[in-house]
């Protein structure tokens, strides 16, 4: 049901999907319908609304690997990320006319994210796939063309965006088959993201250090707070799962772009992006199989963990239009497995390569 609803919502508002000219002196938006450049995801954001395409080695958990291979660093997956920011409303201007100016924007981000293993023997299965999309996001910005070291400034506010995620079927399948003491976990949420930018990018063509800070907090509360499981149904045994104790998530992002320099221009931008996140790891138990049929339990206590995001590589833009990029990055991840039902999972490793497409 969800599914039928997202599609039918990417079809009624994608005909009003905008965009406007972006020069590097001179820009002025006003209107219903208009795109802005500011406040949009880091590169190395998690489950941001920027579309990539992802290919590279992690780690396989039994739980979730047809192959049955254990726990290891053992073989490449894909990871497909697709994304758009719907625009409502823009009105700002900046020029060169050494004036302060302010930007006001609207806009709906949505995002699908998926996690799919490719090189299964008899089977190429979707392990999980995250859905996210609510109410519209609210940006501010306010630029300083006097200033040597501070830019701009950019806030952004998502007041209320829903997350839910579920398992592949042939994963589901698996777990009933394996007589898995819980077929799955249904993490489905609402909360509120707050963030704060210094030197936010907004399509400067010069070299630029920007710093952003996070924060998001879950405002819903139903079934287990981040997650429920339905007795019987998901959950076959007499297992106590308590309900999450914490509510809130922090990050801090720093991107680094370059325009000057060694292999470096205002079409050909080295970026440097990187994101530290206090995340929650969820409190559900861990499964490891230690015999035909039965599995061992690990029980997992709630609490919050660092992870680490890195993107290094270079984005394009086209001769004739400076409105979107293609980038090609190499992309490192360490901690919480940040898909769905496997959020209890620590260690998580990624590295890989990344194709990204920015609008």
């Amino acid at each position: 049901m969800i599914k039928k609803g997202f599609i039918t919502f990417c079809l009624v508002t994608l005909p009003f999907v905008t965009l406007s000219s972006q020069d590097t002196t001179a820009i002025s938006w006003d209107g219903f319908f208009e795109s802005a450049a500011f406040a949009q995801p880091f590169v190395s954001e998690m489950h941001s609304n920027v579309s990539k395409a992802e290919l590279g080695y992690n780690k396989s958990y039994s739980e979730f690997d047809l192959l049955e291979e254990g726990s290891k660093f053992n073989r490449p997956m894909v990871e497909l990320h697709a994304g758009f920011d719907i625009p409502l409303f823009a009105n700002f201007s900046r020029d060169i006319d050494n004036k302060n100016k302010w930007g006001f924007a609207a806009s709906v981000p949505v995002s699908v994210h998926v996690l799919e293993d490719m090189w299964g023997s008899e089977t190429a299965p979707v392990i999980n796939t995250d859905y996210r999309f609510g109410s519209f996001k609210l940006r501010l910005i306010r630029y300083f063309p006097n200033n040597r070291f501070i830019k701009n400034i950019s806030f952004s506010w998502l007041p209320i965006f829903h997350e839910c995620t579920h398992l592949g079927d042939e994963i589901t399948i698996y777990r009933k088959d394996e007589n898995f003491p819980i077929t799955r976990i249904n993490v489905s949420y609402e909360y509120t993201e707050f963030q704060a930018t210094i030197n936010d990018p907004d399509r400067i063509r010069e070299n630029c250090h920007s710093l952003r800070l996070g924060f998001s907090y879950r405002i819903s509360n139903r079934g287990l707070g981040w997650f429920s499981v339905r007795k019987d149904a998901e959950l076959t045994t007499d297992l106590d799962i308590p309900a999450s104790k914490y509510r809130g998530e922090y990050y801090l992002e720093y991107q680094f772009q370059r325009t000057q320099g060694f292999l470096a221009s205002k079409r050909f931008v080295n970026v440097l992006s990187f994101e530290v996140r206090y995340r929650l790891r969820y409190g559900y138990p861990l499964f490891k199989k230690v015999d035909e049929g039965k599995w061992e339990t690990t029980e997992v206590k709630e609490g919050m963990l660092f992870n680490f995001n890195l993107y290094w590589g270079y984005k394009f833009y086209p001769k004739t239009n400076f409105n979107h990029a293609v980038g090609f990055y190499f992309h490192g991840y360490r901690g919480l497995n940040p898909y769905g039902q496997l959020r209890n999972y620590p260690g998580y490793p990624f590295f890989g390569i990344s194709l990204i497409y920015e609008l």
